[in-house]
């Protein structure tokens, strides 16, 4: 049987835990620490050249957005066909998402047809914050959602409604939607 050391102090017992603590501290990190992925990039060409060969309307997609810009949704559906919610679409709809270099996802939204539904659902039930703003040639009406984090920007000319969103001021979206062009066949 060990005899104890009388010449051990409470220091020592210190540094032996921290021997032992530091490098199962270390491997513990070393296998549970994953970095956040960047999501990967959509083609947006593919879909969009469909969309602009179906659509009755001009679609909407961002032009010369600078560094930093990621488009990662896009989705086009004709009146009928399956959505993104594998429901029947309720217009002809387009929709393009872009991640800034903040990492704020900043989606456009157009559809044709009714309009009540769609601009509450785009703008998380947003309501309208009154008067508008002309950006780009385009009247757009604000909206702010309940909570105040989700801000929209709403036009709604022939029929056709097109919705800015993102979870950023209006500055930032209002200077978004300064750099959306209008593609047409």
């Amino acid at each position: 049987m060990a005899r104890r050391n009388s010449a051990a102090r409470p220091r020592d017992m210190v540094i032996s835990m921290a021997v032992l603590l530091v490098p199962i501290a270390l491997i513990v990190w070393w296998f549970t620490v994953t970095p956040d992925p960047r999501p990967e990039a959509v083609d947006v060409d593919a879909t969009l050249t469909r969309a602009v060969a179906e659509s009755p309307y001009p679609v909407l997609r961002a032009e010369g957005l600078g560094e930093g810009w990621l488009p990662v949704r896009v989705a086009w559906a004709r009146q009928g066909d399956p959505w993104i919610t594998n429901e029947p679409a309720t217009g002809n709809w387009w929709q393009v998402g872009y991640l800034s270099p903040e990492e704020v996802y900043v989606g456009v939204q157009q559809r044709d047809g009714a309009v009540g539904d769609f601009v509450s659902a785009t703008t998380r039930e947003g309501r309208s914050l009154g008067g508008s703003v002309d950006v780009a040639g385009r009247s757009w009406e604000r909206y702010e959602s309940d909570d105040g984090r989700t801000r929209s920007l709403v036009h709604v000319a022939d029929d056709v409604t097109s919705i800015v969103t993102a979870d950023t001021d209006f500055t930032e979206l209002e200077t978004f939607a300064a750099a959306l062009v209008e593609e047409r066949a």
